[in-house]
């Protein structure tokens, strides 16, 4: 006979009732399982982590260990997930736990699954402190320039409540025009000299300065003696220059080509490493501006006795988060001091 609270069942029932309070029992733990899952703020099953922890140890009391769990709740949540998902990850024996070739198979694949939702839940997190406080600027070597990294220095000293992260990108047309047409996915902010008028219909932009067109040129070169030099002193080189496309810096090379003769203009489609090599290298002159000063190492930049200038704009969406449109407005009015 079988006693269930003080009620005798024919033992033919044994195992029918056994397996009913059993159902329940799993049902209880699974139920609990789930409770401290959203608790916990995961995405999946975190049994998981009892069936990870035995197969990386080997061993049941090892894994409870680690875990700080008692060795039958850590065999109860092994147990209860292979009976749940009626995968056998383990082979038991007297001799202890073994990974099944399918146990083996399931590890690995869980393992990916795990890194897969934690990283879901770190970008959520990331999508919220976007949508609080966070501002991440572009900075590439080239393009970015000195002063808006001197600008989020000053907002910083003044207090600012925003979150700053700087973000690096390729010195590259490609990436800044992804950039540009995707602003919130990787970057909020960008700064550049003015570009193509055709690039700047996907976004805003705030103009921070208009910092003079100057040269940059070899420090081994004849012109490197000088801090300034007139146009004419240009006859017979080779210079370096955007292709055509820039309004500022198309004017600037028909200046050149006016004022000097003999000149030979190599083109190339954005500014790069190895556009500044290339000029170090075979003692050429580059068509660069202000704010690159001492940018690179083996190019000196010398000014040049005329009043070409070219932007230095802040590009952002159209449709900015408020922290981005709040840092938008602190720049602004620090240019404006």
């Amino acid at each position: 006979m079988l006693v269930v609270r003080g009620v005798c069942y024919p033992c033919f029932l044994h195992d029918t009732i056994s397996e009913f309070m059993g159902g329940i029992v799993a049902f209880v733990v699974v139920f609990k399982l789930k409770v401290n899952t959203m608790n916990r703020g995961a995405m999946y099953d975190k049994r998981l982590d009892a069936v990870i922890t035995t197969a990386k140890l080997g061993s049941f009391s090892k894994a409870a260990k680690e875990m700080g769990y008692s060795i039958p709740a850590l065999i109860k949540q092994v147990n209860g997930f292979e009976s749940q998902t009626g995968v056998t990850v383990f082979e038991r024996s007297n001799k202890g736990i073994e990974l099944t070739p399918s146990g083996r198979a399931f590890i690995e694949d869980a393992k990916d699954i795990i890194a897969r939702c934690n990283q879901a839940i770190e970008k959520a997190h990331r999508n919220q402190a976007q949508a609080a406080n966070l501002v991440r600027v572009g900075i590439s070597l080239y393009q970015s320039g000195q002063p808006i990294l001197e600008l989020c220095q000053k907002l910083f000293v003044n207090g600012t409540d925003l979150s700053i992260q700087f973000i690096p990108v390729a010195d590259t047309y490609e990436s800044y025009k992804h950039m540009i047409e995707h602003f919130g996915e990787d970057v909020d902010v960008l700064t550049s000299t003015r570009m193509p008028e055709e690039d700047e219909r996907n976004c805003n932009l705030e103009i921070l300065g208009n910092p003079f067109i100057c040269l940059m040129v070899p420090f081994n070169d004849e012109l490197a003696k000088y801090d300034t030099v007139n146009v004419s002193d240009l006859s017979g080189r080779r210079i370096h220059v955007p292709a055509r496309g820039n309004t500022y810096i198309d004017s600037a090379r028909a200046e050149i080509a006016e004022g000097a003769h003999g000149v030979e203009f190599v083109e190339f489609p954005f500014y790069t490493m190895e556009v500044f090599d290339a000029c170090a290298n075979q003692g050429d002159i580059l068509l660069s501006k202000e704010i690159w000063r001492d940018v690179y190492p083996l190019l000196k930049t010398v000014n040049v006795i005329w009043s070409r200038t070219i932007p230095y704009c802040l590009y952002y969406t159209k449709n900015p988060r408020p922290a981005v449109m709040r840092f938008v407005e602190d720049v602004r009015a620090l240019i404006e001091q």
